[in-house]
């Protein structure tokens, strides 16, 4: 029994660290994407730190046998449910690959999607402590603000292999930037391929970092040793400076997608904590909505000509090829809709199923996925792809609210926004395991706010 413990330990603190790590870009380009005779990323194939990390984690968790966990505990109907629906997806993920433009492609996108649930069934089956979980994905965050910070000073992203970073530039073309007049702004890029990710990504932090506070704070209430209320002080201060400096890093990402994705997720909780708590709730949200006004109104003060840029106020350039950009993306996924509505293109092959079936002329940054996932879903594997897709995520939102986990539905409906304007968290190695980290925590049935 203790060496059960021992490996559960180690599996809990792995976990942790791969909760942590998983913005870090670190991989292995095995195959280098390639259309019209430029670099694609959507075509390239590599093999990511993180993956190895999952990869040693589930061949752990399988030789020691640990799977006398799953047999005692999780075999009861609502999780039975869950997984029926992930088996569903993946049936039909791999129906996908035999009617894909490129079978490499298809086959490479299957590999991650089984990766991210050999991830997502380490965040439900392996024993560990939520708080600290949380914690992983708060300080992650932190690191990602500094960079960005560090980013936004100097105006350039440095390369660095060893964390998977390519260098960028404000006056390279290509790179995210905002334009007042003449000037070029580097949007900040964290570790991260594009600041829509960081964006995403520190939204998501954020609030989980409001509800391990109030976690530490019903912690203190309940405690009566002076030692262990000291220490709770101390760490929701901690979580308080985490949340200003977090907070700064997503005004600098000028990610409008994660803007309202953080406004939606704090939508949901506020009326529900202050509902639960009342005035303690209250009083414990109003200082997170302090530090979002003094600190979000600072920002808009000092850089009120970007803000306004990010927003067409200024009827600025780059907003109408944005605009421009998004509208021909959805008219793509329209066309291999129509004519690919049962089965899709295959996963992972939008961009070619463009290249070969909608226009073979553009340069090869433009061979992007439309920035909707749902469309993105149904394009690549079928419409009855998307049914067992949307199906989990509304069983998940169900489970949630039948549980009372507030906290779960506000996140849940946070990552649901960044999905209906950004792509990422489909198409992409770091957004797939994010997505199913949030799914993992939704599964868990204990709330933070709790």
């Amino acid at each position: 029994m203790k060496v059960f413990s021992r490996q559960n330990n180690l599996l809990a603190y792995g976990l942790y660290l791969l909760v942590f790590l998983l913005p870090l870009q670190t991989r292995w380009m095995i195959k280098l994407g390639n259309i019209n005779g430029g670099y694609w990323e959507y075509g390239t194939m590599s093999l990511y730190a993180a993956d190895i990390l999952i990869m040693a984690m589930l061949l752990d968790y399988f030789i020691r046998k640990e799977i006398r966990h799953l047999e005692s505990n999780d075999l009861n109907r609502k999780k039975v449910m869950v997984w029926l629906l992930i088996g569903g997806l993946e049936l039909i993920i791999f129906i996908s690959i035999f009617f894909a433009v490129d079978l490499g492609l298809a086959v490479y996108g299957y590999a991650r999607f089984l990766l991210a649930i050999g991830f997502f069934f380490l965040v439900t089956q392996v024993k560990h402590d939520k708080i600290r979980l949380y914690y992983a994905v708060i300080f992650s965050g932190l690191i990602q603000s500094i960079f960005a910070l560090q980013q936004y000073i100097t105006q350039s992203v440095y390369a660095n292999k060893w964390l998977g970073m390519a260098a960028q530039s404000a006056g390279d073309l290509g790179v995210s930037v905002t334009e007042v007049g003449d000037e070029r702004w580097l949007r900040a890029y964290g570790t991260l391929p594009h600041p829509n990710m960081l964006g995403g990504f520190l939204a998501v932090a954020l609030l989980i970092n409001i509800l391990l506070y109030l976690k530490l704070f019903y912690k203190l209430e309940k405690s009566e040793d002076d030692e262990e209320s000291k220490r709770y002080r101390w760490q929701i201060l901690l979580v308080l400076f985490i949340f200003t400096i977090s907070f700064v890093g997503l005004l600098l990402t000028y990610s409008r997608g994660a803007w309202l994705a953080f406004l939606v997720g704090l939508i949901f909780l506020a009326p529900t904590v202050v509902n639960k708590y009342r005035w303690v709730g209250f009083f414990n949200l109003a200082k997170f909505f302090i530090i979002i006004t003094v600190v979000g109104a600072l920002f808009a003060y000092a850089q009120w000509g970007q803000v306004q840029s990010r927003f067409g106020m200024n009827n600025e350039r780059l907003e109408k090829v944005s605009v421009f950009e998004r509208l021909v993306y959805a008219q793509d996924a329209e066309t291999l809709i129509k004519n690919n509505l049962f089965f899709g293109v295959g996963i992972g092959n939008y961009g070619r199923a463009v290249y070969d079936r909608v226009d073979e002329q553009r340069s090869a940054y433009y061979y992007q996925p439309v920035h909707n996932v749902f469309l993105l879903v149904i394009a690549e594997i079928g419409v009855f792809g998307l049914g067992f897709f949307t199906a989990l995520i509304l069983y998940l939102l169900r489970l949630a609210y039948q549980r009372r986990g507030f906290g779960k539905i506000a996140i849940l409906f946070a990552v649901i926004t960044i999905m209906f304007f950004d792509h990422w968290l489909w198409s992409l190695a770091f957004g797939g395991y994010l997505f199913w980290l949030i799914m993992g925590i939704s599964l868990n049935k204990e709330d933070l706010t709790t």
